[in-house]
């Protein structure tokens, strides 16, 4: 006796029902995506008890005719495709044929649909699958559909569902991707009679994202401008990372005008934040990706919410690289108001570039001092020829023509700031102009002379008057709890954070080199590994020679290491290297980005450790660093290295002044 049935078409709709159908959001998303599909421009959505008693979704698409609609609720029924090659490439949000069928198993509907060269348009009553009637009618242009009593006839499914106002939040949710990823289309939602969201539908990618994100975040986010690669593109907006969340909530990704969850979008999205926020917090965005359809498959999952790529390495440093580069032109992270402002760059003339080795502040003075007599008679003889060619150690390098290098700085002391800027009037003749506390001298450079000019300088004192005075209003009262530097100025008090101050003015110097430098190791360290990041090490061990690591192969899965980057505790060795084969295999980070890893590590174990007496001048000291460069506001970890209390709000809390 056989054993083996085939199932009723009505058991396989129930079947199909619990794979599509989990939720009244599902039904909404189902029949939003149909409307889309259908060429809408306005999409009204309207439910009662978070959707499980009533929703309705009209819109103003193409419609359908009276032959379709009852195909239409049949099973793996699509206008979507035609053969199995359309599946390598769709296009579509709505394409397998399940939903209307699926959704009409477990519920009691109705639908009015017209097109647009019709007089009149037809309405059908369906329940638990069932035509029950069907009949002209009069409705507008598009598509009406009422979904009543959701699993009325499967009442097992509703122990699953949750209260009426956390279905509604779900259905919402839907609303606000759709929205998102199709700001052309005008959205609503009524909730129990009340409108509870809207878009216009005027293009403007800013509208959506206003009315799902809010005010404050809106205000606080970086638009992500169009970055193309070969055939692929991102978009979108992302949060400043001050403004991070405890979850990823308001992390949206969409593919093709899709709305997914993907994990390679996400990691590299986050991974761009790497150094910027505190770690267990989360940024927010909008990002927009659009993949030749047939390097993407969207038909991997039932609700059609994940997406595999073909190309995932590729994909993931398109987003990387967009989000990354974002976050890097612009001032991200609120900082307190700094009163010096940093040297403007100079504009080159020609594409020629001056790359000069500066003596020390004591040297220059030797130097002048010994040539004094020279300098004062090339005052007025404008000419000096004996004048040493060492005081500037000068290298040509070709460069763009828009290339505009900063202006060169070196501080030797507190009290000296020498600045060398460089002209080129087109005949290869270099003018240096180095300025001191006293004086600007200009050195024509070229194979003929050497000629000194020494002239008075009314404005290039200007910055360091601005400076000193600036320090002089500044005195720093001692510390706190041996981890916060405690200084006052005439606005009120300023709080620096040792160990985060210190730890990003390493990093951010390290960051700045060409190069890692390396150790040797007094004795080899093994490192031993599995098959699968033997060959991850093997395939990349010239990226790890970049990152500093001197190693090779020793047995059949381990790698004698020889060499490390400085400062690495040879504690660290087989973590470090065991989170750099993470990233590559997870493609977490892009090499040779796994650098900034390295360097964060250095930098956090380099810095000045909270909870340790500093000394006056170590203090001051690393006062001037912060308070004069602008890029240290936060950590690498992303927190904030100083805070300001201002006078104004202690008067307050001592009720000195008006409320």
């Amino acid at each position: 006796m056989s054993i083996i049935k085939e199932l009723s078409p009505h058991v396989a709709n129930l079947i199909a029902a619990g794979e599509v159908v989990e939720r009244p959001a599902s039904v909404v998303k189902e029949l939003i995506e149909n409307s889309i599909d259908a060429k809408a421009t306005r999409i009204q959505v309207e439910i009662e008890r978070g959707g499980i008693s009533y929703i309705r979704i009209m819109d103003n698409g193409i419609g359908m005719s009276r032959e379709d609609v009852p195909i239409a609720f049949r099973r793996h029924a699509t206008s979507k495709l035609r053969d199995e090659s359309d599946l390598l490439s769709i296009g579509t949000l709505g394409f397998r044929g399940e939903a209307l069928s699926a959704i009409a198993s477990v519920s009691k509907i109705d639908i009015f649909t017209k097109q647009d060269n019709n007089i009149a348009g037809f309405h059908m009553n369906i329940e638990a699958g069932d035509i029950k009637e069907s009949e002209e009618a009069g409705c507008p242009n598009g598509t009406t559909i009422i979904i009543r009593d959701l699993f009325f006839n499967t009442p097992a499914r509703m122990k699953f569902l949750k209260k009426d106002f956390t279905e509604a939040g779900y259905v919402a949710a839907v609303l606000e991707h759709a929205a998102l990823s199709h700001p052309e289309i005008s959205f609503g939602l009524l909730k129990d009679g009340k409108q509870i969201f809207y878009t216009s539908g005027d293009k403007r990618l800013m509208t959506p994202i206003f009315n799902v994100f809010g005010r404050d975040i809106t205000l606080n986010m970086i638009e992500v401008k169009l970055f193309e690669r070969e055939q692929i593109s991102t978009w979108g907006y992302i949060t400043k990372p001050h403004l991070c969340r405890a979850n990823r909530s308001m992390q949206h990704f969409f593919v093709n005008g899709r709305y997914v969850k993907n994990k390679i979008m996400q990691t590299a999205f986050e991974e761009a934040y790497k150094n910027k926020i505190i770690s267990g917090k989360y940024p927010s965005c909008a990002l927009f990706l659009k993949v030749p359809l047939n390097l993407v498959d969207v038909n991997v999952h039932p609700s059609k919410t994940e997406v595999k790529f073909a190309i995932e390495r590729e994909i993931f440093e398109i987003v990387y690289i967009a989000c990354k580069n974002t976050l890097e032109n612009n001032d991200n992270v609120p900082l307190i108001k700094k009163n010096i402002e940093k040297p403007k760059k100079q504009d080159f003339l020609t594409e020629t570039q001056v790359v000069m080795d500066i003596l020390s502040k004591k040297s220059v003075e030797k130097l002048e001092q010994k040539n004094e007599t020279k300098i004062n008679e090339s005052i007025e003889n404008e000419k000096n020829k004996n004048v040493p060619a060492a005081l500037f150690n000068i290298k040509k390098a070709k460069l763009p023509k828009e290339f505009k290098p900063p202006l060169i700085e070196c501080e030797d002391d507190f009290d000296d700031l020498i600045k060398v800027s460089t002209y080129d009037n087109g005949n290869n003749n270099i003018k240096l102009e180095y300025e001191s506390l006293n004086n600007v001298y200009l050195q024509s450079a070229d194979n003929k002379t050497d000629n000194l000019h020494s002239v008075k300088n009314k404005s290039k004192l200007e910055k360091q008057s601005t400076k000193s005075k600036f320090f002089n209003d500044i005195r720093i009262i001692g510390e706190a709890f041996n981890t916060y530097i405690v200084a006052q100025d005439k606005d009120g008090f300023i709080l620096l954070d040792k160990h985060a101050a210190h730890e990003r003015v390493i990093f951010n110097e390290l960051k700045k080199s060409n190069e890692i430098s390396q150790q040797m190791l007094l004795k080899t360290h093994i490192f031993e590994t599995n098959a699968r990041d033997f060959e991850i090490i093997y395939h990349n061990i010239s990226e790890f020679e970049k990152l500093g690591f001197d190693m090779s192969v020793f047995g059949d899965k381990s790698f004698a290491v020889r060499a490390v980057p400085s400062y690495v505790d040879c504690a660290d060795i087989n973590q470090i290297l065991s989170e750099i084969v993470e990233k590559i295999e997870n493609y977490r980070c892009p090499l040779p980005d796994i650098y900034d890893d390295i360097i964060h590590m250095i930098s956090c174990k380099a810095a000045i450790k909270a909870g340790k007496s500093t000394s006056m001048t170590e203090m001051q000291n690393l006062l001037e660093k912060v308070l004069y460069d602008n890029e240290i506001s936060s950590c690498p970890h992303g927190r904030p290295v100083m805070v300001r209390l201002t006078k104004y709000e202690i008067d307050k809390m001592f009720k000195r002044v008006n409320q």
